[in-house]
């Protein structure tokens, strides 16, 4: 019988599926799948694509570097990670955070650990056994774990040698006197000391004027050439467009006691009542018996002194006195009283929160910290109502009269009196670095050295 001929589209078939064939044969034996340099040449050539050889390529297991006995680890403690879930994170057990906090008893509390505070780790990779630890909470504050040769954990805090230099520091006023001691190269921590030495005969708001300049004497430590932080105070001075010139001298002979601070005439700048409760804060209403009510819109007595500041700025207790009460009260929001004795309370309203501890029953000291500055209550916007009443009613509290603590006494007067001569001295030589004719405000923000806010801008 005769084959019938093959057709063109079966000739076609036969063909593919010999190439094809032949191709896996080809394959098979010339080009195992883990020739790397085989598949890639193939590729190279084009008779495979370059994806098809990368696929066709075995992946290799991945390879770890054994872990070295012992693991150094460092790191930062986080607001939302305390120490221990930190310690944790690192494979360090319940137990062994229990052994660490245990050994620092008496030394450091975690509770009081900080965000930003640096940590080093020494940890045995075998069982995870902590072998150094280091807590850095601040430049002098440095703590160390050692493990012994007795297999216990022992801790000491290091002692940071630093030196203390005696430095003059003066310039000229143009906007605040924040600005003028960053132009001198000082930091806001300095300005706070300033403003407290004054706090009883000058307010940082509204007294300053262009042209007012300051002069202190202040101890800097530092640790190597790092300054670490601002010592006392020896002697300042302000010159004031508006009040004239104060100048306030350290001295510490009145034993016992750290000391204080007094007027060249050895009076006492400390009185029995603060100036303002708060730093850096503008009356935005006075004592008024027929103000307007920003709120309630009717005619309502005003019955103390409202100071503008920003949410959270810190308030002061005007006096020595025990807290009558630490809650919140209807139009007053939350409200600390103070009983200062003698028939005399003062009320801080709005507050945003209160100091911790605050509570009815404490004992608070004068420039004591009871709350910081909200809009609770009755309020439009963060400021702090300050009241007074005297026995049961209401008074202004800028007609408070201000009375002196003890002066210098008499036996250590002379001693006073030399070293009022000698700082005197000192300080007429300082020299004022001179105010620009234009000075623009800036935020006034803390700086490395301190934390405490920075003082306000001159009125205008």
């Amino acid at each position: 019988m005769r084959e019938r001929p093959l057709n063109p589209a079966q000739i076609m078939l036969v063909s593919l599926a010999t190439a094809g064939f032949v191709y896996l044969l080809i394959r098979a034996f010339f080009f195992a799948p883990d020739d790397e340099v085989a598949a890639t040449h193939l590729a190279d050539a084009g008779v495979l694509p370059p994806t098809a050889a990368v696929a066709e390529l075995p992946t290799a297991p991945a390879s770890r570097a054994p872990l070295p006995p012992v693991q150094s680890l460092e790191g930062q403690i986080t607001q939302d990670r305390p120490v221990g879930a930190e310690l944790g994170g690192l494979g360090v057990g319940v137990s062994g955070v229990n052994e660490l906090v245990a050994s620092l008893k008496g030394l450091f509390d975690f509770r009081k650990a900080r965000p930003g505070d640096h940590y080093q780790l020494d940890l045995r990779t075998a069982d995870h056994r902590i072998l150094k630890f280091r807590y850095e909470q601040g430049p002098l504050d440095i703590y160390e774990v050692n493990r012994g040769a007795d297999g216990l954990l022992k801790a000491s805090k290091l002692v940071v040698p630093v030196r203390t230099e005696l430095v003059e520091v003066g310039a000229e006023l143009q906007v605040s006197l924040y600005q003028a001691m960053k132009r001198a190269g000082e930091s806001s921590a300095l300005v706070a000391q300033v403003v407290d030495v004054f706090a009883f005969d000058l307010d940082f708001y509204k007294d300053p004027r262009p042209g007012d300049s300051f002069k202190v004497l202040v101890e800097k430590v530092f640790s190597g050439d790092k300054l670490i932080k601002y010592g006392r105070l020896v002697a300042a001075e302000y010159n004031s467009q508006k009040r004239g010139r104060f100048r306030v001298f350290h001295f510490e002979s009145q034993a016992p006691g750290p000391g204080g601070y007094f007027l060249a005439d050895g009076q006492s700048t400390r009185k029995t009542f603060l100036k303002t409760p708060l730093k850096f804060a503008r009356v935005s209403s006075k004592f008024d018996l027929k103000r307007k009510h920003p709120i309630l819109k009717y005619t309502r007595a005003h019955l103390g002194t409202d100071y503008a500041a920003k949410t959270g700025t810190p308030v002061w207790s005007m006096a020595d006195g025990v807290v009558r009460k630490a809650a919140f009260e209807r139009g007053f929001g939350n409200l600390v009283i103070v009983d200062h004795r003698n028939g005399l309370l003062s009320f801080y309203a709005h507050l945003h929160r209160y100091a911790k501890g605050m509570k009815a029953g404490v004992k608070v000291a004068q420039k004591q910290l009871v709350g910081y500055v909200g809009m609770t209550g009755l309020a439009t916007g963060p400021h702090l109502h300050f009241g007074v009443k005297k026995n049961g009613g209401w008074i202004n509290p800028e007609l408070l009269k201000m009375t002196r603590d003890a002066p210098v006494s008499k036996k250590h007067a002379q001693a006073f009196a030399r070293t009022v001569k000698e700082l005197s001295s000192r300080l007429e030589k300082v020299k004022l670095q001179a105010a620009p004719s234009t000075e623009a405000p800036e935020d006034e923000a803390d700086d490395e050295v301190g934390d405490d806010a920075s003082a306000a801008r001159i009125s205008e």
